[in-house]
């Protein structure tokens, strides 16, 4: 994740939604991300979000090398992050998907495995296994830098826009709002053992 996202996005939780740095993540809380996630506003609001991320992706042009190296966040000094409604969303909509093809859930001890790889669950073969459901900041996530190495200003700024409309969703609907880092979000919201 280039500097300056990561630095911003160390800082938003402490800045702008300070009030929400200090909670803890309750039972039900996850109880409450996971009902909201099945409202039809939530899919509404992040398949407008995928949308607002592909309009400025296709205006800004970057090329995706298919490292992995997005997924790999020891190894490249990054980390991703969700608020609990997004990780929950996310992980109904793959469950469904992998459901769909005979395949299983994500399961507590894979997410455990990945934080002990350093890398995200959904890594396969060294590339996204859920690419089609992956959350917003993977989809705004770029190696390159651009021809003028002003990526990070845009992938920031956008980021920065998605994550004040996905607060004021949470506000809208009630839900209680955690910022947490996505393997943790995973942990919370995963089903099975």
């Amino acid at each position: 994740m280039p500097l300056c996202l990561r630095e911003r996005i160390k800082n938003l939780d402490a800045s702008r939604h300070g009030k929400y740095a200090a909670r803890v993540t309750t039972p039900e809380d996850i109880a409450r991300w996971r009902e909201a996630a099945q409202h039809p506003e939530v899919a509404a609001f992040f398949e407008s979000g995928r949308v607002r991320v592909a309009e400025v992706a296709r205006e800004r042009r970057p090329i995706c090398l298919a490292s992995g190296a997005c997924c790999r966040f020891e190894a490249y000094g990054h980390r991703m992050y969700v608020s609990g409604l997004e990780a929950a969303f996310v992980v109904a909509r793959i469950d469904a998907a992998r459901d769909a093809r005979a395949a299983n859930p994500l399961r507590l001890y894979e997410v455990g495995e990945a934080r002990a790889r350093g890398d995200c669950p959904y890594l396969r073969a060294g590339l996204c296994g859920e690419h089609e459901e992956r959350p917003l900041g993977c989809r705004i996530y770029f190696c390159d830098k651009g021809a003028d190495g002003r990526a990070a200003e845009w992938q920031s700024a956008l980021y920065e826009e998605l994550h004040a409309a996905t607060v004021a969703l949470h506000e809208r609907l009630g839900v209680p709002y955690r910022y947490l880092e996505w393997r943790e979000a995973l942990a919370a919201v995963t089903r099975s053992g």
